[in-house]
């Protein structure tokens, strides 16, 4: 009957999606993929959950699927379950998809994007989500952990004479992992509990094992208990009459549909909840709202147990908690007329408050009195406005008296901070108490006429924030202060914009140290060139050289001008970019062959410079061509920067060049060298501006030291970011990322 309800529900919302009229609001397709049969209650109520959240007046049309992996879970059914969806969902655009339990998520990992394309995914009742790595941005889910520990805590309340607990579990992917978390659940919680764990493979196995029990003083604690009968599981519930027939002891498990002459009780959860949940985490997502969603959403759980097997197993109820909600229980006299009670203490609380306000209006004071509360309500409102606390502290009677604003100010909220004469010292920094201490004494013997100070006070959330205080004693007993009273005022923001005008004018001074730092480099380097080209002119002009000597000498003039070509261009770089004239332009080329050509370019360098290194390229496509769409040119100089690096700083080993496609508008690319590498330290101090780790490295590689800051800029232009891992005498790698248009590519990721 349950079944029928649920199909006719679905259908219900299904012929509502499908016949709203054109111009209404655009409907969201929501696939829910079940692992299990929509006979196991588990399943039902799940599916209840989902779409009671996700309802067609909403403009939501919800798909149900269910793989029955209880029964099928071949390769084979698997494979043509996901060519059936395929052909099922070819012509329709899913917004998301919502799975349950193991089978339908980690179908989903395998089969999702090739049937339903890059959607939202939200999961729920999965046991080991811990075993996937998977985008937990993206996909958000319902955390299916029972609460064996609580469980086990009540089962030895109820039992303190238990000498033995029967564990059933079955071969089932669930039942294993159950089966796993039991075992470390009473070798950390309970490691005196004696148990007996039985693995349920058959009905004759499982009831031979049962009779060889004595009732007395046992209990069974049901994980999972998935029966093959006739090659058909049923679900649980259906095997109690078996189950009890063979060993009639008290029953404890974790799930709600287990109720009814079965389970005595335990920390219970239920299907329609983790439903409910996963489908409000999806219609989060498809609001934009994925920022403010954890990745995980615990179920709720609660303690539940059914009254009528208390009972009848004689259990105490009293030593279980207060929280306990009990099923099946008969109603007392209160829970009978709670009603007409309700009523009745209402008329009487009406009644009461009507006295009150009487007594409250009789008590009233006279005229004077009501002008003074006004004059403190004015005085307080005037404090408020202008975000000022009150304190005023009494000598004589050992108090301290502290306005609402300070504990609004000391984020205590309603609570009033626990402020004494003795502990005053703990809510001061440290630093600041004997400059407190002198200000007070000054003021106190008369050499100032105020007490004030500027100090740091810590907060309800352990933090301190700077006040300023001013006080003045206004009454004295025997030349001794009696009493001060004073404001307190918050300058938090004031000390942290004096901090960083500290900060700014200390980066301001270091930034022109570089740069003075930064023009004589460039004249130097500028110079090197510019002598050499000049200085072989003059030799060439010789007219006794030979004509060997001569192409020497050109060949030199040739080096020298790349090398100030390079810095030119390096600079003109680096002002586009500080300028933000730098544009990029968006073509189509063959990422494969300009890793070639970079290839080519970077073994010509190391020819030239006479060096013992290899050049590997390693492609992230299976195909020989990958065509792409962004800035070529720019994307080459990238990675040439890296590639001339690791040249320039590796005298032998190798130089590895290489990509692979982590999306399909992602790629991530690494230079890997086997040189000099780059101390910890100094990994962010690279990619800096007018920065170099040694002031020498110029002398002996030569260059501007803009190479790794232009760089980082491109890639941010072009949507990327970079990063590097090295150890000194190690080689360094560099690693970055960059956005892309695909134009031919296979799904998925690639090395």
């Amino acid at each position: 009957m349950r079944l029928t309800i649920t199909l006719i529900i679905l259908l219900s919302f299904n012929i509502i999606a499908l016949t709203e009229e054109v111009g209404e609001p655009v409907i969201k397709d929501i696939v829910l993929l079940n692992s299990y049969h929509p006979t196991f209650k588990w399943t039902n109520d799940l599916t209840f959950g989902v779409v009671n959240q996700l309802q067609a007046k909403d403009n939501y049309r919800v798909s149900i699927e269910f793989m029955d992996a209880k029964r099928f879970h071949s390769a084979k059914h698997l494979n043509a379950f996901g060519e059936y969806l395929t052909e099922k969902y070819q012509a329709i655009k899913v917004d998301g998809v919502i799975c349950s339990d193991n089978h339908a998520f980690e179908f989903f990992l395998k089969y999702g994007q090739d049937i339903w394309g890059d959607v939202p995914m939200t999961f729920c009742g999965v046991n080991n989500i811990n075993d996937f790595q998977i985008d937990t941005i993206k996909y958000k889910g319902v955390e299916e952990s029972i609460n064996m520990k609580g469980t086990l805590d009540l089962i030895t309340k109820l039992q303190p004479n238990l000498d033995t607990l029967i564990v059933i579990s079955d071969p089932t992917l669930s039942g294993i992992i159950f089966l796993n978390q039991f075992i470390q659940t009473t070798q950390s919680e309970f490691p005196n509990l004696n148990y007996t764990a039985i693995n349920a493979i058959s009905v004759e196995q499982l009831g031979s094992e049962l009779k060889k029990f004595n009732p007395a003083n046992k209990a069974i604690y049901l994980l999972s208990l998935y029966i093959p009968r006739d090659g058909i599981s049923r679900d649980m519930i259906h095997e109690a009459e078996f189950l009890l027939s063979n060993l009639d002891v008290p029953v404890y498990g974790n799930w709600n549909f287990l109720f009814g002459d079965f389970i005595v009780g335990g920390v219970i959860m239920g299907g329609y909840d983790q439903g409910t949940i996963a489908a409000k985490r999806l219609k989060e997502i498809l609001n934009g709202k994925v920022q403010n969603i954890p990745y995980l959403t615990p179920t709720p759980e609660k303690i539940i147990f059914d009254y009528p097997r208390l009972i009848k197993y004689k259990l105490d109820q009293q030593v279980l908690p207060d929280n306990t909600e009990f099923i099946n229980r008969p109603e007392s006299f209160l829970e009978k007329y709670k009603r007409q009670l309700t009523i009745g203490l209402m008329v009487l609380g009406f009644l009461m408050t009507v006295i009150l306000i009487l007594l409250r209006i009789i008590s009233l004071k006279n005229i004077v009195e009501k002008k003074l509360l006004k004059s403190e309500s004015r005085l307080a409102l005037s404090l408020e406005g202008a975000n000022l606390g009150l304190w005023d502290v009494d000598f004589v009677k050992n108090n301290i008296f502290l306005s609402t604003q300070i504990s609004n100010l000391l984020d205590y909220g309603y609570k009033k901070p626990n402020l004494t004469l003795k502990n005053w010292r703990t809510f001061f920094h440290p630093e600041d108490v004997d400059q407190l201490t002198e200000a007070f004494q000054m003021h106190a013997n008369g050499v100032l006429s105020s007490f004030k100070g500027e100090i740091r006070i810590k907060t309800f959330k352990n933090q301190y924030k700077w006040f300023l205080m001013n006080g003045k004693i206004i009454e004295e007993e025997n030349g001794n202060p009696a009493r001060m009273i004073g404001i307190l005022m918050n300058i938090n923001f004031q000390k942290e914009f004096e901090e960083q005008l500290r900060i700014a004018k200390e980066k301001a001074e270091e930034s022109d140290r570089l740069k003075s730092s930064f023009l004589a480099n460039m004249s130097h380097e500028i110079r090197t060139p510019m002598n050499a080209i000049l200085g072989f002119t003059d030799l060439i002009l010789n007219e006794n050289i030979s004509r060997e000597e001569s192409l020497k000498y050109l060949k030199h003039i040739q080096n020298s001008g790349e090398s100030l070509l390079s810095l030119i261009n390096d600079i003109i770089d680096f002002s586009k970019i500080q300028s933000g004239q730098l544009s990029l332009r968006s073509d189509t080329f063959d990422l494969n062959v300009l890793i070639d050509n970079i290839t080519l370019v970077a073994n010509a360098l190391i020819e030239r410079n006479k060096k013992n290194i290899r050049v590997i390229a390693k492609k992230g496509s299976p195909n020989d061509n990958f065509l792409i769409i962004l800035d070529p040119l720019r994307l080459e100089q990238v990675i040439y920067n890296l590639v001339n690096n690791a040249i320039k700083f590796t005298e032998s080993g190798e130089i590895t060049i290489s990509y692979r496609i982590v999306d399909a508008t992602t790629l991530a690319f690494s230079v890997k060298d086997t040189g000099k590498g780059v101390a910890p330290e100094h990994h962010e101090l690279i990619f800096e501006r007018f920065r170099q780790v040694e002031t020498s490295s110029t002398d002996i590689f030569g260059g501007t030291g803009l190479g790794l800051a232009i760089t980082r800029s491109l890639l941010s232009l072009m949507g990327g970011k970079i990063s590097v891992e090295s150890e000194l005498n190690q080689g360094a790698t560099f690693h970055f990322t960059i956005a892309y248009k695909p134009i031919t590519m296979i799904a998925g990721i690639h090395f």
